[in-house]
């Protein structure tokens, strides 16, 4: 295991504490119009973006706020709102929940909030998309859609037939919590209706992309029918998408139509972007940007910020300062496990088998299919110690009970199959040799302590260059074989040039692609009244000029950049060093 860094997180909090947090945030979320903070929010937005941005043009910028998460929101709108700084645009959200989405995500959903919110930040009409699907199913002639004070035609969608049966199947997996859509659910009621439903979805889309002319698609998911097929028709009407990210302070990916190259999946495009951007300006400041590289990967060692494999607390923190002291806990976790202390541990990771299956390239027919096939090639291979974890959040994916399953399938066999709170990550951190997942964030976590992982598939770093990153299912056994041959020769199978970008892809994601703006507010300050308070007192402090969301935002859309940066990444040497600022020479 490599590790470089000499500092050690110090949250001890148990899990039970985040969970409390959880639920007080919910009870107060519930009455928040009932707040005095509220409406004194919603009066100084409605000043401030009046002040902040151009005069409505004919055109729109679509925005999304179908999350119950008022941070959610806020972020679509301050992005849409700064789109407006500079684009004389008219604002449109859309909105609304099902009874799906309310069973399986949803604790509470209060469009009443959302639609107050949107308003509050220029939005000329707030339309719940949820309603309009249903009542287009109940009426046989349901007639035009009327928006921003247009009358929208519906003359049926676009899309591809095998596109749509793509999201409908995710959708359903999603929402039956089950890892493949099988001829018995297709012949099911509950697929004819999420079929009917994103059939209406997609009608609608391409009424709105149709009659409005957007300017832009601001939203916060990109898979499934109702975030999903928007994110479908903006790319058939070339009008960009910006995914704004649920972390952090101000985080988006951006996919425009000038820099398509025909991938399957915006999330395939971003892929290819991302790992271009990373090679030309990450990679080629990695020398001023080490140290900050460094910083980022004790944040990683204590699980701060997302995305990330663990759950927070105590679990979460890596403590382990040393090779020494990794041997050390090894050696107990060997045991404790019943391993051999004389062979390799192999890590299989568990994904979220119902989330968004095929929304990026995989090599497998889902992701279930990826790991049953990997525990049968485990079963014969007993050169190597095999561990296989499940999901850290598997009962909110999974209804089919499908890791206990396996492990009943295959009792007997020298596989161990945990459940992932039944180890810390320094347990996990000492044992494991070579790590195994599809798109898993772990795989960004275990290169940056010399820790090598294969991907059966692609996730947004997979063409930076740090882990290894399987073509098809030929070549996954064939660099699992060679992999597992490699670590039982003694051979390395990561490079310090592995680690390293392993480590400059963590401060990327954490801070160059993290816009720090007083207008949203870091994730963890929360959703509930001191949020709001927190964006009001900003927006009336001072004039908002050169305000960091401002810069970031126009130098993505002016540049075509895949995402938002803090700093401008194609700054020379000298100049990039002053801006960057910290530690790093001159």
């Amino acid at each position: 295991m490599k590790d470089r860094v000499d500092h050690a997180p110090t949250d001890r909090r148990p899990w039970n504490w985040y969970n409390s947090v959880v639920t007080a945030q919910i009870q107060v979320q519930q009455s928040l119009t009932d707040t005095v903070e509220f409406p004194q929010f919603c009066t100084t937005a409605n000043e401030f973006w009046e002040r902040n941005r151009l005069p409505g043009g004919e055109r729109v910028i679509l925005v999304e706020a179908m999350s119950q998460d008022i941070r959610v929101t806020l972020r679509n709108l301050t992005v849409a709102n700064v789109l407006r700084r500079f684009i004389p645009a008219q604002l449109v959200v859309f909105t609304g929940a099902d009874d799906d989405w309310n069973e399986i995500l949803w604790t509470f959903f209060d469009s009443e909030v959302l639609s107050a919110i949107s308003r509050a930040y220029g939005a000329v009409d707030v339309i719940d998309i949820h309603d309009l699907v249903d009542s287009r199913i109940a009426d046989r002639e349901p007639g035009d859609l009327h928006v921003a004070g247009k009358d929208l035609p519906v003359t049926g969608s676009g899309i591809e037939p095998a596109v749509l049966e793509e999201i409908v199947r995710a959708t359903l997996s999603r929402v039956l919590k089950v890892p493949r859509v099988t001829d018995e659910i297709r012949a099911g009621a509950k697929y004819a209706e999420v079929r009917q439903r994103s059939e209406q979805f997609s009608n609608i889309y391409d009424a709105l992309f149709a009659g409005l002319d957007p300017v832009a698609l601001v939203t916060s998911h990109v898979d499934y029918n109702h975030w999903g097929l928007a994110v479908e028709t903006a790319t058939r009407f070339n009008v960009p998408t910006v995914h704004v990210q649920s972390t952090g302070t101000l985080k988006a990916y951006a996919l425009f139509p000038e820099k398509r190259r025909g991938a399957a999946t915006f999330r395939a495009e971003l892929t290819h972007q991302i790992g271009e951007f990373f090679e030309q300006y990450v990679w080629s400041n990695r020398d001023r940007l080490r140290s900050s590289a460094e910083l980022s990967a004790w944040r990683v060692k204590g699980d701060w910020g997302r995305p990330a494999w663990w759950r927070g607390g105590a679990m979460a923190a890596i403590e382990l300062q040393t090779p020494e002291d990794r041997l050390s806990l090894r050696e107990h976790a060997l045991a404790r496990f019943g391993f051999d202390p004389d062979k390799p541990v192999v890590a299989v990771f568990n994904h979220a088998i119902s989330d968004a299956p095929r929304t990026n390239v995989e090599i497998f027919d889902d992701l279930a299919a990826w790991y049953e096939a990997t525990a049968d090639y485990a079963t014969k291979r007993a050169d190597v110690n095999w561990l296989f974890l499940d999901h850290p959040n598997q009962n909110l994916y999974d209804s089919t009970g499908f890791f206990d399953s396996l492990k009943e399938r295959l009792a007997g066999s020298r596989l161990v199959f945990l459940p992932s709170l039944e180890l810390s990550k320094n347990v996990m951190w000492s044992l494991v040799d070579l790590g195994v997942t599809v798109r898993g964030s772990i795989s960004n976590e275990l290169p940056a302590f010399g820790i090598p992982a294969i991907q059966a598939g692609w996730s947004e770093w997979s063409n930076c260059g740090f882990t290894i990153v399987a073509d098809d299912a030929g070549d996954y056994w064939k660099r699992l074989d060679e992999s597992i041959d490699s670590i039982l020769a003694g051979r390395p199978l990561i490079t310090e040039e592995q680690i390293e970008r392993a480590r400059l892809w963590a401060w990327f994601y954490r801070s160059g692609a993290d816009v720090p703006t007083q207008l949203v507010q870091p994730w963890e300050m929360g959703r509930t009244q001191p949020l709001l308070r927190a964006v009001r007192v900003s927006m009336r402090h001072v004039e908002a000029d050169a305000d960091p969301a401002f810069t970031a935002v126009r130098r993505m859309w002016v540049r075509k950049e895949p995402f938002l940066t803090r700093i401008d990444m194609t700054l020379p040497p000298q100049e990039f060093a002053l801006a960057l600022g910290g530690v790093s020479e001159l």
